[in-house]
């Protein structure tokens, strides 16, 4: 506001007018009445402030104005003050209108002077006034997480408070979304009632709806944060059955980044796999969305009518566009206070609701839908707040099946996103959904993604057993009949087994592993289904990567490059995590035949897609920067290869509990850093980095010991280097012990081939193209 009126070009046409809009509570008086203060002596004709929350107040307000400026007894006040305004000795003033919340009632703009001259700042919730009635503006979300502290702290009392006071204060004000006015009122309870912040704490916990409805005795705000938005919830009703209906469904759902995106996905037909095996659409109705919710969203005008009601009364926010859609965010109290308002039978309808808008919403998979990794991502704060929503209804336990098999099936979905500990809580969260449940397809479904994060985890016994029940039937037991002829179930035990074969790759039983895989077929193999198609070739990518590990290099390209062929005229392949896996193991073998030019040409348009999309930094993207970073290895770009590797090393750093596949890449980043500093002759710098590539395989629990060799040899070789003899001499007693064991496997790229040449044989000629 200072820089628009005091900083501007000038000079500027007209008045300069400027709105401050904000939830109630936000503390866009305070605002306002702040500014006046810190810049009172810019105003030499006055600073005048009117209520404008009706008419009637208004005009008194300005009477009382005209009386102070002694303007005489005139009929018409509004008009004499405006004249007052208007002269040309009053150039410099400030007019504040506070509160002109209803704009459709007041046209507040015929209360400003017709001047050239002067600053009016007009303070509502209604959005709508910028622009509309004044030239530029602003709206007050809540106070920033220090100021917020601050604040509270200050209020409460606390004059030098602890660290121990500071955290628990920070954890006040984000249970309270750091508004103005909760924040305010939440130090005055605590100041008035004696209260610790420890005790608040709890209190608030156990009691929110008493602790919200206090109103200190003495203090800036006249209404408590339950009653402050009471008139407009009423109104809102009154007014518009849709925004209120809009406003209830954003009560449970998470609240900020409410998409466009994601309420037209769950109002519109989503593709789902029948069991034919190809696409078809579930519509949301079928999906137990409400059909006067459906109607709403999908009719624009409808639905922006709502919109601008709820933005009338700030009771949501405009957040900025995304691809030419909105993004909605409501105040956690304000959600609160809505929802509070009604029966707990109809809170528990609209958290149905929110359920299954998510649900539905949700992408299921890369080939239904080709934005999966993106969408997945934007949704999961929806997904976790929904989970919680789950558990706050009445009777989880009478959820209906289908909420619950639509529950079990987006979660599934979702576990392949976020942190470990999420992918536990989802697939947790699925059993419990499916205890009572017969339904073979999602069960099945449960034991796939279980056994599957088991084997990231390390787990290899348990993600096995996992899989036991199911492995080796066409069908479960007792759905023979039901199942019989179903491509989804076929294709689905086809990810069962591939899904073992690589519980036995990592147990080194690569050709038990190739056999398994000849185990499955599709149901018409000359003519397979779209999904059993997919399964196909994430067989014969499986198969490669056995060729590729046995050291059959030639083989496993041949292999591969005729599943990417093919994937380049199906678009269930671009840009999926499958497709990323082919490329990271093609990259791979092109590096062992001595081919880095091939691998940069196949790796390097897949990662600035990437970077584009600021996507590659997950695990498939981690994946492809690795082997993009050996390429240059083995053509020598050693600059752009430590550029990649550092960057990751950062990204490594940040993942608090890294599965299996994280811990390896955590070696690789570290093991290829020591390779380049070792062949560079910067012996220091290799050891050092070959002691963090031991120390990366000694976390991982079960440390191939072949690398661990390998690694022991290297080290053994930069001592030597150092004149450090002794200690070069015990590591490389330790190597050839460990590297006498097991039959050789080239598991990473480089580092089992030409690096080992060189570190035990000295071939050094391996060690980047020619």
């Amino acid at each position: 506001m200072e820089t628009f009126f005091h900083a501007s070009p000038a000079p500027m046409s007209g008045q300069l007018t400027f709105a401050i809009c904000g939830l109630g509570g936000s503390g866009k008086t305070q605002a306002a009445l702040k500014y006046a203060t810190r810049n009172r002596d810019k105003y030499r004709s006055g600073v005048f402030f009117v209520t404008a929350s009706s008419e009637p107040s208004l005009v008194a307000n300005i009477s009382r104005i005209c009386e102070s400026l002694k303007l005489g007894n005139v009929s018409n006040k509004v008009s004499a003050f405006k004249a007052w305004l208007s002269r040309a000795d009053n150039t410099d003033w400030l007019l504040i209108f506070d509160n002109a919340d209803d704009l459709e009632s007041i046209r507040i703009a015929q209360y400003f002077p017709d001047t050239s001259w002067g600053h009016v700042v007009v303070t509502s919730r209604d959005q709508g006034v910028i622009g509309n009635v004044t030239k530029d503006g602003a709206v007050l979300d809540r106070l920033e997480l220090e100021e917020a502290i601050a604040v509270l702290l200050q209020k409460a009392g606390y004059l030098s408070p602890s660290a121990e006071d500071y955290e628990e204060a920070k954890m006040i004000v984000e249970l309270l979304g750091c508004l103005p006015l909760a924040v305010d009122q939440a130090g005055a309870y605590i100041r008035s009632r004696r209260k610790t912040l420890t005790s608040y704490l709890r209190l608030y916990k156990d009691r929110q709806n008493d602790v919200l409805q206090f109103k200190p005795r003495l203090g800036e705000y006249d209404n408590t944060v339950f009653t402050t938005w009471e008139i407009n919830f009423e109104q809102v009703e009154r007014d518009s059955k849709e925004a209120s209906m809009l406003l209830f469904l954003f009560c449970f759902l998470d609240a900020s980044n409410i998409s466009e995106t994601m309420l037209d996905r769950a109002c519109s037909p989503q593709k789902r796999w029948d069991r034919a095996g190809e696409m078809s659409e579930l519509a949301p109705m079928d999906a137990g969305l409400n059909s006067d919710l459906i109607a709403l969203v999908k009719d624009e005008v409808a639905f922006d009518d709502a919109i601008e009601k709820l933005l009338s009364f700030s009771l949501i926010h405009l957040d900025n566009d995304v691809n030419g859609l909105r993004n909605f965010s409501v105040h956690p109290l304000v959600q609160h206070c809505a929802s509070q308002r009604f029966p707990s039978s109809l809170q528990d309808q609209w958290r149905l609701q929110a359920i299954l808008i998510v649900c539905h919403a949700f992408p299921r998979n890369n080939y239904l839908d080709p934005f999966y990794g993106d969408l997945g991502r934007s949704q999961l704060p929806h997904v976790l707040r929904i989970v919680k929503e789950y558990d706050r209804l009445a009777e989880p336990e009478t959820c209906p099946t289908s909420v619950k098999y639509h529950l079990s099936s987006m979660l599934l979905a979702a576990s392949r996103f976020s942190t470990t500990s999420w992918k536990r809580e989802a697939i947790d969260r699925v059993k419990q959904l499916l205890q009572d449940s017969d339904d073979a397809y999602l069960k099945v479904c449960l034991a796939q993604r279980e056994s599957s994060l088991l084997r990231m985890l390390g787990k290899r016994a348990l993600s096995n057993k996992t899989l036991e029940e199911f492995i080796h039937s066409t069908v479960l037991p007792g759905y023979d009949q039901l199942l019989e002829g179903d491509a989804r179930w076929n294709a689905l035990r086809g990810e069962l087994i591939l899904s073992f074969a690589e519980n036995l790759i990592e147990n080194d039983a690569l050709t038990i592993a190739r056999l398994e895989l000849l185990q499955w077929k599709p149901i018409n193999p000359g003519s397979p289904s779209s999904v059993e198609r997919i399964v196909l070739r994430g067989r014969n990518i499986t198969w490669g990567k056995i060729l590729k590990y046995q050291g059959d290099f030639q083989a496993a390209v041949d292999v591969l490059d005729a599943v990417l062929q093919e994937s380049k005229i199906d678009s269930f392949y671009e840009g999926t995590g499958w497709r990323r896996v082919l490329l990271s193991n093609l990259g791979d073998l092109y590096c062992e035949l001595r081919r880095p030019a091939d691998a940069q040409s196949l790796l390097e348009p897949e990662y600035r897609h990437m970077i584009d999309s600021r996507c590659q930094n997950i695990s498939s993207g981690r994946r492809i920067q690795l082997t993009l970073a050996e390429s240059y290895i083995r053509s020598g770009a050693y600059e752009k290869a430590e550029e990649i590797l550092s960057s990751l090393a950062t990204v490594y750093g940040t993942i608090d509990d890294p599965d299996s596949l994280a811990e390896r890449g955590i070696f690789r980043v570290w093991a290829s850093l020591a390779r380049i500093a070792h062949v560079r002759g910067c012996w220091d710098e290799a050891l050092l980095n070959w002691r963090k590539a031991s120390s990366a395989l000694q976390s991982r629990g079960r440390p191939n010991h072949s690398h661990y060799g390998l690694v022991q040899q290297a080290m053994a070789h930069a001592l030597a280097k150092l004149g450090r003899i002794h200690e070069s001499s015990e590591a490389s007693a330790k190597a050839k012990d460990l590297l006498s064991s097991g039959e050789h496997r080239y598991w990473i790229v480089g580092f089992d081939s030409y690096w080992r040449d060189y570190i035990i044989e000295g071939k050094d000629q391996g060690l980047h193209a020619s």
